[in-house]
């Protein structure tokens, strides 16, 4: 059990909207066995592999329609993470790169990372008094500046449990905007 408090890595982590990029990691790679090894230049994936999940609201979830609606406060910044569904961490979901088309909507996306965070976690002696590990978090953030339609792209890599990268993707989406 810790008694270290495990605080927030940034005061913006409690005011910030988060969206949640769910990647079927397995249904990509059985649709595409032998993706890029290039993150210059990644497979390209269609609609219907990564969905979203977002806002205070657990049961609104987002289906990739390759044109999203973001109801979002303007101003207030949203956190994009990536994960993938996947039992026992298979894949995990890598974002290297995130650009958006109209910066007068977004303003640029930008990478944060903040390591070495006390992360709670069962204790596998006693699963009911819980434990701690040390990890690293990371997320893209942007702030909406005006509501509008922007094209948004990820590029991502997956990786094995080995941590070594099984292929680079990268996925378009149009966003649009709204408060």
């Amino acid at each position: 059990m810790t008694s270290e408090p495990i605080p927030s890595p940034s005061s913006t982590v409690t005011t910030a909207q988060n969206v949640l990029l769910i990647v079927d990691a397995e249904s990509l790679l059985s649709r595409y066995p032998t993706p890029s090894q290039d993150p210059a230049n990644p497979t390209d994936i269609p609609d219907g592999l990564i969905f979203f999940a977002t806002s205070n609201n657990s049961n609104e979830i987002v289906t990739n329609d390759s044109s999203t609606k973001v109801i979002v406060e303007i101003g207030r910044d949203i956190h994009f993470r990536a994960r993938s569904v996947s039992l026992i961490a298979e894949h995990s979901v890598v974002a290297y790169r995130m650009t958006v088309d109209n910066s007068s909507v977004l303003t640029a996306p930008q990478l944060e990372v903040h390591t070495g965070l006390t992360v709670p976690a069962p204790n596998p002696e006693t699963p009911s008094v819980p434990g701690s590990h040390k990890a690293d978090d990371h997320f893209w953030t942007c702030t909406p500046k005006t509501p509008g339609t922007a094209q948004c792209e990820l590029g991502f890599m997956l990786v094995n449990q080995q941590c070594e990268v099984v292929g680079f993707f990268q996925w378009q989406v149009g966003v649009e905007i709204a408060s």
